[in-house]
């Protein structure tokens, strides 16, 4: 059986889910509380380490993208001088 873990109520029953099973040895007085405080620490993990994920590839594809602006800088100068530094000293000793 599929869970849908792109929800925060997927997320939660998944969790209850699997975390239910866990408990069962745990004193029913002390599960409860226990389940819901595992629950709220869970969740908030769940959501801090997908906003940093979602960080850090807004920063790598920004990155990415300056890249590729520069990469694309450097060929449209190449294009506008058609001979380089190099082939004009070349071109003076060939003379």
């Amino acid at each position: 059986m599929a869970k849908d873990l792109n929800t925060k109520e997927g997320r939660s029953n998944f969790l209850r889910d699997y975390l239910d099973d866990l408990l069962v040895g745990i004193n029913d007085s002390y599960g409860p509380t226990l389940l819901k405080e595992l629950e709220t620490r869970l969740e908030k993990t769940i959501t801090e380490f997908n906003n940093e994920m979602e960080e850090a590839f807004s920063l790598l594809k920004k990155k990415t993208e300056d890249k590729e602006a520069f990469y694309a800088s450097l060929n449209s100068n190449e294009n506008k001088n058609s001979k380089t530094d190099w082939e004009k000293k070349l071109e003076e000793v060939e003379k």
